[in-house]
């Protein structure tokens, strides 16, 4: 499915305490103002397009996916979902949609997960043979056929956003968004909701759209990366294209016995050595070029040197980068 964001402002009136007088004033007193969430977003997503959407904490991540899910409608410009606006023809869109976020749940607190998805097999008309070979299939992946029968108040965190993440696919949709899904998991947890997203981008090709503080996930499953800060758009690229950025930029550490007195390097475009923070660790960054092979082999012969590690800089290192540049 095609997402398009059309300057679209997103606004909220909020009551707070004033900032001066009494206690008592500040305690029975709300002052009203309003806050601007998404400040003119233009953004296109085509259809089958795995996008992880970043940005830290208010910078307007779930307002964009509320927006898109037609949850909320925006204060000014337009958002299509295949053409049509989500709010307006939410009940159609949700046919096609699978929301998972963090904080919201789609099953049933009480009742056993197994009712949950019979529930949401009846809800989305899905046929029983289909539903079972395709829930069959998704409790299989995530390993979750020990919780069938029990409550999903009584799931732990990663069980129960591995359940989530069933209920949220068992309708094969063409959207899906992610909003936080891996937030709180353990590492098993993690792994296990990536391969099946990993799995799922090769098998039916949805468009997916994951918001997340976890560049790792990030990089695992989407091929674009769309940055938002205090509402507006810092980045929209490739994840090569983010790497790039980094002008080629890359780090020599040579770790080494203390006191020992390495060899002078080689000129190389934008070769700076970082100043020491330990006796036994030699850093220099550099912009292009390639550490000729007969040093290496000179440092590694060295028997009072351990180890020289070469390293181009994290995704999370470029994204901290551009908030700092401000772009």
């Amino acid at each position: 499915m095609r997402i398009r964001l059309e300057s679209v402002h997103r606004s909220y009136r909020v009551r707070r305490p004033p900032e001066s007088g009494g206690r008592l004033t500040r305690l029975v007193r709300r002052v009203s103002s309003e806050v601007e969430a998404l400040h003119g977003i233009d953004l296109a997503i085509d259809e089958g397009e795995t996008v992880g959407y970043i940005g830290l904490n208010g910078a307007g991540k779930s307002t964009t996916m509320k927006l898109v899910a037609g949850i909320l409608t925006p204060t000014s410009g337009r958002v299509t979902v295949d053409g049509r606006d989500p709010h307006r023809h939410r009940r159609q869109l949700s046919a096609e949609l699978g929301y998972l976020a963090a904080q919201r749940a789609s099953l049933w607190w009480d009742l056993p997960v197994k009712d949950s998805y019979e529930l949401i097999r009846r809800v989305y008309d899905v046929e029983p043979a289909v539903f079972r070979r395709r829930s069959e299939d998704l409790v299989s992946r995530l390993d979750i056929g020990r919780y069938l029968d029990t409550p999903v108040r009584e799931l732990s965190l990663g069980n129960r956003t591995r359940a989530e993440l069933v209920g949220a696919l068992l309708h094969a949709p063409r959207l899906l968004l992610l909003d936080e899904p891996t937030i709180g998991l353990d590492i098993f947890a993690r792994e296990s909701i990536c391969e099946v997203l990993r799995e799922l981008r090769h098998d039916t090709a949805p468009t997916v759209v994951m918001a997340s503080h976890d560049l790792r996930d990030v990089e695992a499953i989407c091929h674009r990366i769309i940055m938002i800060d205090d509402g507006r758009l810092v980045y929209d690229g490739k994840i090569d294209e983010l790497r790039a950025l980094g002008g080629g930029r890359r780090t020599l550490k040579i770790h080494h016995a203390a006191d020992h007195r390495l060899p002078e390097l080689p000129e190389l475009p934008g070769l700076t050595r970082i100043e020491d923070r330990t006796r036994t660790v030699t850093t220099y960054t550099f912009t292009q070029g390639e550490v000729p092979g007969e040093l290496l082999a000179a440092l590694f012969r060295d028997p009072r040197v351990d180890d020289v590690q070469i390293e181009a800089p994290s995704l999370e290192d470029l994204i901290k980068d551009l908030y700092l540049r401000g772009t």
